[in-house]
């Protein structure tokens, strides 16, 4: 297997001390390979990126694969002296870190902003029209090592196993793409590999910068303005919302719940409006999240969720 190492961080500003970068061929689960590395000795913080990845897990043990040069599939390690409840904002912080070395790629901001690409809680990035372009896995092991996880569709169509498009999902470059620049292509399959390094190196510096704030905070958001920043990009906020019953906060125990997002506590958790006559607001640490729309004519009703490939991992995201 070729490695190599990536270093520096998104092209187009200045970046914050670079975190090494270990570049792979293939490995079935970056978030694997990394833990591994850290278990041979290689000292935190580090990053793991795969040019492919033929094993990897989302959410929930959701499996899926990262085909060779159209997506980014990056671990940061990171060791943390916090207590585990004290790393709630770990995952958004990822999230934060993410979109803004997406916003740093010379001349990305236009086309990301005219998307309105920002982070669907708590664990996506998503356009305003809900189309996924990635998501977040964090995983702790051991005492204080945990790995944070990104995939990013790099270059589109974004296909299944069968060939077929995969419904809701967008990418950066190709036909289509939220970069593509008029011509239906944008970056070419052999420029990918660039844009890729970049990114992660971007990213990974950018995200060890705001874990190291929050270990010297204490895991307080409020205190490094990252509750601020994540609730400016937050498209989940002021929404109407279905969250799946993987566990939530509050006296319904397993059944769904319908509300409106109002915000984010201290702890990173959704804070959901179900209405007054269900017992008040409800804080979501843990859960599936829709996003609903109304339908035309109702009058503002709440239908079925919008489908943007929440129900499924798209190919090249976590």
């Amino acid at each position: 297997m070729n490695t190599s190492v990536v270093r520096g961080g998104a092209p187009g500003e200045a970046e914050p001390p670079a975190v090494p970068v270990e570049l792979v061929d293939l490995t079935p689960s970056t978030q694997d390979l990394a833990a591994r590395r850290r278990a041979e000795g290689r000292a935190a913080p580090f990053a793991v990126l795969a040019a492919q990845q033929s094993a990897a897990r989302g959410r929930l043990g959701r499996r899926f694969s990262s085909p060779a040069g159209r997506a980014l599939a990056l671990t940061v390690v990171h060791e943390s002296a916090l207590a585990p409840g004290d790393r709630s904002w770990f995952p958004l912080a990822l999230g934060v870190a993410a979109l803004d070395a997406l916003r740093a790629l010379p001349g990305a901001a236009a086309g990301l902003e005219a998307a309105g690409l920002g982070l669907k809680w708590p664990n996506d990035l998503h356009t305003a029209a809900g189309g996924k372009l990635g998501g977040i896995l964090v995983e702790g092991r051991g005492a204080g090592i945990v790995l944070l996880g990104i995939g990013l569709n790099l270059r589109g169509p974004i296909r299944g196993e069968d060939g077929s498009e995969v419904p809701g999902a967008v990418w950066l470059h190709g036909p289509g793409g939220l970069l593509d620049d008029g011509d239906g292509e944008g970056l070419t399959a052999a420029e990918v590999p660039a844009l890729r390094d970049a990114l992660a190196a971007g990213i990974a510096s950018r995200v060890a910068r705001e874990l190291e704030a929050l270990e010297a905070s204490g895991g307080d958001a409020s205190a490094t303005g990252l509750d601020e920043r994540f609730a400016m990009t937050c498209v989940t906020l002021g929404r109407d919302v279905r969250v799946e019953p993987l566990g939530h906060d509050g006296p319904r125990g397993s059944a769904p719940l319908t509300g409106r997002a109002l915000g984010i506590d201290d702890r990173g958790r959704l804070l959901v409006d179900p209405g007054p006559e269900q017992g008040g607001v409800v804080a979501v640490d843990v859960g599936d999240v829709r996003h609903l729309r109304a339908v035309r004519g109702s009058g503002g009703t709440m239908a079925g969720p919008v489908r943007n490939g929440h129900d499924g991992e798209e190919a090249g995201t976590r």
